[in-house]
């Protein structure tokens, strides 16, 4: 471990050179001229600032009289990064000493880069308190060769054996920081951990006048607010990196139905919590209430409170070491320059790229928000009509990487859109958008990362490889994000627009070839085959994607003059695939876009897929799920009396009360549930009847006196609801297709009287 101090850089930041005399009546000094220019050529000066902190007061200052600022937003510390080109990995050379609490202590030593790939060690902890987490009673770790609980334990209390105890919060919070440091993790880990654990913690010590010591220097923990997409708080520990296993399954893009701990455990690990319920699993007053489970415990079996904390700390590391997601955050920053704490946030590891690509050309970019925001919408992929219906043997074809490809091929970039004039014949999007045929970044960028991922992918590095796609793939969403320094919706129309223009060359030269496009998405084409056997359509799919793309080629470059990078392939073959209309439509109307079910052909067995239905949206009940994936199976295989008895039988396990647990609903509160006045969904009512703090995701049920939280069930439950608003729109397709009735087959069709 080491500290590495340099003196020798200095904060700074750019203003253009023609304000630069007034920028110094300002206080902008000292300020000197420079050979660094803006995107658009404009010559700059820099202005030097003392410390990182004066920098956000006199940018705004400057701002604030008209004075248009450059890259007066980026960390020093990332700065320092940039201009040496490093990314994750480092080597020094220079003297050394020993340091407090590292190994080494550097002072104005040589950096430079290094492909170095660390191993570190990591530490997860779970805390538990009571119920409004003002009093801290246990803390589990687990990791770098300890698996234990610290707890608290009133002078008097017969302490838990198998627990380190402390006869004060003070003295437990202190254990816990020495242990930390004890075991010197690199990584600390936990589910939430910043916007509970930490965050608590920081609270409590606040009242037990004992700082959160936790850093390898000894120094405290820091939290400040942050504007992100998961998280509230930022957290900093001196020496050593907070990750939340929450915000690696999101950054990593796995999606789960629910990131509560006990869920995605049970999904990934096959086991859940520690059930810590008392014998009828609730409280005396009605409540299934975990948080008073656990002062339960706390009172009358310290040991069983052990486990359950333990078991958080343990499922969170198993999770995490299951999918590789630290490996996977390692590799991310090794490709960005981010820590590994930011990998998730695209425009940060776009900024550290581009930037520090404009820096080796002394150019340097716009502050964040002074550039002016365009009210031109973002306009998204092309969407073919889909002909609804069910067919057999459908070709799937995708563009590899489309919009990656899409900069590739029609250098699309920020630098070579401001300087598209300097270029004679510069080159113009479908949108009109005008790109410097030479001068350009980003395909550089992308012309370095493709080569590295299908050598990653050839020396079956799934880890690397998968970073390399997040990171090319989030290209085009950040160049479309107002809170990006290079936003500019020119740029990323351009992308999709030259999207639009290839899928439907796609189209008419598979339809020119005489095959039947069923429907077509962004970058992807669903091409009926035609063909009764499935080797021999597979066979015709992947010589149609090889004539494809040859022909694609020399249109690319007959019209617009470079060479394409575009690349379809044939994706997969679907043995059946069914496209529905719209729903409250009849067969053979409107189709239904981003809307499909299909039979995988798979070397290991057919996979049943469902694309924007029921069966992959958390807001329908597992009973729909489950009922859908019956129906279309048995559709699939032409089972028409199992689809008969299928629903026949759901419906009356249904109201024999058998399927209680699979009608949950499940959605996330956006807002309090007081700010909502016009309207009132069923979520937010259940959330109004909810004791104790709310959760962020609301889990509830139909009765037959409205939703009610699961936690706190007091009427029946409502089974027509479930039949007319769950099983019948998932069966009503495929019904329609077989010409059967939903209500003959429940039994619920009513004879009508006349009048």
């Amino acid at each position: 471990t080491f500290l590495l101090r340099d003196g020798r850089s200095t904060p700074h930041f750019y203003v253009p050179s023609i304000d630069a005399e007034d920028a110094a009546g300002l206080g902008a000094h000292p300020l000197s001229l420079t050979d660094f220019r803006t995107m658009g050529g404009e010559e700059l000066a820099l202005v030097e600032v003392p410390t990182p902190p004066d920098t956000p007061e006199l940018r705004d200052r400057l701002r604030d009289a008209g004075i248009r600022t450059f890259e007066a937003d980026v960390r020093f510390a990332m700065r320092f990064l940039m201009d040496r080109g490093i990314r994750g990995g480092i080597e020094i050379q220079g003297e050394w000493k020993p340091g407090k609490g590292v190994d080494r202590l550097y002072d104005d030593p040589e950096v430079t880069p290094s492909s170095w790939v660390p191993k570190l060690r990591m530490l997860s902890f779970d805390i538990e308190t009571d119920p409004k987490a003002q009093r801290l009673l246990s803390i589990a770790i687990h990791g770098c060769g300890a698996s234990e609980v610290l707890m608290f334990c009133p002078k008097g209390w017969e302490p838990a054996p198998e627990v380190r105890s402390y006869d004060s919060e003070r003295g437990l919070l202190i254990g816990f920081c020495e242990r930390v440091r004890e075991l010197d993790p690199d990584i600390l880990l936990g589910w939430n951990v910043v916007d509970f654990d930490l965050f608590v913690l920081d609270r409590i010590s606040e009242r037990v006048k004992a700082p959160v010591a936790l850093g390898r220097d000894g120094s405290a923990l820091r939290l400040r607010p942050q504007r992100g997409r998961f998280s509230n708080f930022e957290a900093t520990i001196s020496g050593r990196v907070v990750v939340d296993g929450i915000q690696l399954l999101r950054g990593a893009f796995i999606k789960m139905e629910s990131y509560a701990l006990d869920a995605v455990a049970k999904e990934v690990l096959g086991t859940g919590k520690v059930d810590i319920t008392e014998e009828n699993g609730q409280s005396s007053n009605g409540v299934d209430s975990k948080a008073k489970d656990i002062v339960r415990l706390f009172k009358t079996d310290r040991s069983k409170l052990a486990e359950y904390n333990l078991e958080d700390a343990r499922l969170a590391l198993e999770i995490v070491e299951r999918f590789e997601l630290l490996e996977l955050a390692v590799e991310r920053s090794r490709l960005t320059g981010l820590p590994i704490d930011r990998v998730a946030s695209s425009i940060a590891a776009f900024d550290f790229l581009y930037l520090a690509e404009l820096t080796r050309r002394k150019i340097a970019g716009p502050t964040v928000g002074q550039t002016g925001l365009s009210d031109e919408p973002i306009s998204g992929g092309h969407v073919l009509e889909p002909k609804p219906g069910l067919y057999r043997n459908v070709l799937v074809f995708d563009f590899k990487s489309l919009y990656p490809s899409l900069i590739r091929t029609f250098h699309i970039d920020p630098l070579g859109y401001h300087r598209a004039s300097e270029d004679s014949e510069p080159l113009m999007a479908p949108n009109a958008a005008l790109f410097h045929r030479e001068i350009r970044v980003l395909t550089g960028l992308l012309d370095e990362l493709f080569p590295l991922r299908e050598k990653a992918k050839a020396d079956g590095d799934f880890t690397r490889s998968q970073a390399i796609k997040i990171l090319m793939n989030s290209f085009f969403g950040v160049l479309g994000a107002p809170s990006c320094r290079f936003f500019e919706p020119r740029i990323a129309n351009a992308i999709t627009s030259f999207g639009r223009v290839v899928l439907k060359w796609a189209a008419e030269w598979m339809t020119n070839r005489g095959m039947n496009v069923l429907y077509g998405d962004t970058d992807s084409l669903f091409v009926g085959a035609g063909i009764d056997e499935p080797s021999e359509a597979h066979e015709l799919g992947r010589q149609l994607a090889t004539d494809a793309d040859r022909e694609l080629a020399q249109w690319v470059r007959a019209r617009w003059g470079v060479e394409s990078r575009l690349e379809l392939e044939l994706e997969g073959l679907y043995l059946r695939l069914f496209l529905p209309g719209l729903r409250g439509t009849r067969m053979g109307g409107e189709g239904a876009r981003k809307r499909y079910v299909g039979l995988l052909d798979k070397p290991e067995g057919a996979e049943l897929v469902f694309k924007g239905m029921e069966f992959v949206r958390r807001d329908w009940t597992e009973l729909a799920r489950r009922v859908q994936a019956e129906l279309y199976e048995a559709l699939f295989k032409d089972r028409r009396e199992d689809v008969v008895a299928t629903l026949s039988d759901v419906v009356s396990s249904l109201r024999r009360g058998e399927l209680d647990k699979t009608l949950v609903y499940r959605k996330a509160l956006r807002k309090d549930p007081s700010e909502y006045v016009t309207t009132t969904p069923p979520h937010v009512a259940a959330a109004r009847k909810m004791s104790g703090p709310l959760p962020r995701l609301i889990e509830y049920v139909i009765t037959t006196e409205g939703p009610e939280p699961v936690s706190e069930i007091l009427h029946s439950l409502d089974y027509d609801h479930y039949i007319q608003k769950q099983i019948h729109p998932v069966a009503e397709p495929v019904l329609e297709l077989l010409d059967l009735d939903f209500d003959e087959i429940t039994g619920d069709k009513r004879q009508m009287s006349l009048f």
